[in-house]
């Protein structure tokens, strides 16, 4: 499956939490290769947040709907999807496998379900609710950037590829640092589906 395109085509454009209309929205238009593509930041309350998302995103949301059976199953939409395939596209651009895109999926999913999320606990942002020393909130926000961050850190944790022999689910605590260290490994079985399905 292609990477999925993101285009402001309304007037009226969700980015960074911030609602933008009227001539704005030319500026957007002319920002179609930002790095988001869709992935845009949304406050904690996403009901009713939408977006101008492709078919590809709408389709592979339907399809992973039916096949996820941890958090994600049934909550899959057209954002969640967009976000998930940054995630798949950023560990394919840094050639890094599906082993460590599942990691960083399950991670999403704990840290946000797949919510690129403008606030959270303390100085938490983003996909995976980074704290402050990973950057700046832009990049935090940026889905691509902020799983180079994540990666980043796994190679500090574990050099040369170590990773490769532990759990996944200690890989992603390792990384993360979570007051709740099990629920990485809860979301790995889900994680794979959703790479698998995105991976191309």
């Amino acid at each position: 499956m292609p990477k999925f395109v993101f285009t402001a085509t309304s007037s009226v454009l969700l980015t960074g939490g911030l609602l933008l209309a009227g001539p704005g929205a030319a500026s957007a238009d002319e920002k179609e290769e930002a790095p988001n593509k869709g992935c845009a930041g949304v406050e904690l309350d996403v009901s009713g947040v939408s977006g101008d998302f492709p078919e590809e995103a709408e389709k592979a949301a339907d399809a992973l709907n039916d096949k996820l059976k941890q958090d994600m199953a049934g909550n899959m939409n057209a954002r969640t999807a967009t976000c998930a395939n940054e995630v798949v596209e950023a560990a394919k651009d840094r050639a890094m496998g599906k082993d460590s895109a599942a990691i960083a999926m399950a991670t999403t999913i704990v840290e946000t379900h797949l919510n690129n999320y403008t606030g959270g606990d303390r100085d938490s942002i983003g996909l995976y609710q980074q704290r402050d020393h990973y950057g700046s909130s832009e990049d935090r926000l940026d889905a691509g950037q902020a799983t180079e961050a994540f990666y980043d850190e796994l190679d500090v944790v574990y050099p040369d590829g170590s990773w490769e022999d532990e759990s996944p689910g200690k890989v992603a605590q390792d990384v993360q640092r979570s007051a709740y260290p099990d629920r990485y490994h809860d979301q790995i079985d889900d994680a794979e589906v959703i790479v698998d399905h995105l991976w191309s």
